[in-house]
């Protein structure tokens, strides 16, 4: 990797975890993927799940702050509330737009959410006064490019670099429409003199493990094998002839913690933070079968995430 960011600001960045649950499934205890670094009055978000903008309230996150986002992947845990913090942005806070910055298709995602919210536009709460600017000129939406397999600065500022690089979330048939297009990114956020990696969704990565590289933090996520399987099981919409297949993407595209662990010590990272918890349920008050294994590699501090955690 190269020279960390220069220059500190005077204060200095806060993570904060926003949404520390896998989903689609809703849960009152834990909203969806969804991770802030703020820095010099800036806000910097990983992934935009359900529950984002209750969230940024809780944290006292402006919606005016949020300077970019920047999505790990398309499924619908990681990029649910992203219309809603668009067209909130563009009612409430006086702002530049919004960059969006994700794997191929996030162009179409931020530009045809735009289009499709045009009633409202159409429909402005106050009559008179100054016009506000196009919604279509809100959000700007960047496709990084198809296949990442090295650390590429995807976004530089005064104040943050942001390196991404694709992980192993999906194993598509080859030459299959999903396998051409569908891709899931790892992101390195350098900023005040620390280095903050999430890992997105993904099951063992190689190239997890260079992005990764000496990091002060990664925030990763976590399955466990053995929850996850009661939970499908659990409900009437999936046959038992569907759940065989179900596990084998649980097992093959997330993260156990003896995986995780083996992934930290690999990249020297100093800190582990567990988030994006399968399946992360209501009322589980023991958490500790997540970072089994960990430590049979990792030695470093674990802290398992919960939303509004802030390091």
């Amino acid at each position: 990797m190269a020279a960390r960011a220069e220059t500190p600001p005077a204060q200095p960045p806060r993570l904060i975890l926003l949404g520390t649950a896998g989903g689609p499934i809703a849960r009152l205890e834990r909203s969806q993927p969804a991770n802030a670094i703020v820095v010099g009055g800036q806000t910097y978000l990983i992934d935009a799940g359900d529950g984002l903008l209750r969230q940024m309230a809780a944290s006292k996150l402006g919606l005016g702050s949020v300077k970019a986002l920047f999505l790990t992947h398309h499924h619908i845990d990681h990029v649910a509330d992203v219309p809603v913090l668009m067209i909130d942005r563009w009612l409430l806070a006086n702002a530049p737009p919004l960059e969006i910055y994700g794997p191929p298709g996030s162009a179409q995602l931020v530009a045809g959410t735009l289009a499709a919210f045009r009633p409202v536009e159409l429909a402005p709460v106050t009559v008179g006064g100054p016009v506000k600017p196009p919604l279509a000129g809100s959000a700007v939406g960047h496709d990084l490019p198809l296949d990442l397999n090295e650390p590429r600065l995807v976004y530089k500022d005064d104040r943050v670099r942001v390196f991404a690089i694709g992980v192993d979330h999906y194993h598509y048939p080859a030459g299959s429409i999903e396998a051409r297009s569908s891709r899931s990114y790892a992101y390195r956020v350098e900023a005040g003199g620390k280095v903050y990696v999430f890992s997105g969704d993904t099951g063992p990565s190689e190239r997890l493990k260079i992005l990764a590289k000496d990091a002060d933090y990664l925030v990763c996520e976590v399955i466990d094998i053995a929850r996850m399987e009661k939970l499908l099981r659990s409900y009437p919409g999936f046959s038992a002839d569907q759940i065989p297949p179900l596990m084998e993407h649980m097992r093959e595209d997330h993260l156990t913690g003896e995986q995780i662990g083996e992934i930290a010590a690999a990249a020297g990272v100093k800190k582990v933070i567990l988030t994006h918890f399968a399946p992360g349920n209501d009322g589980e008050t023991d958490v500790e079968s997540y970072a089994a294994g960990i430590s049979r590699h990792f030695h470093g501090e674990v802290a398992h995430g919960r939303d509004l955690d802030q390091y």
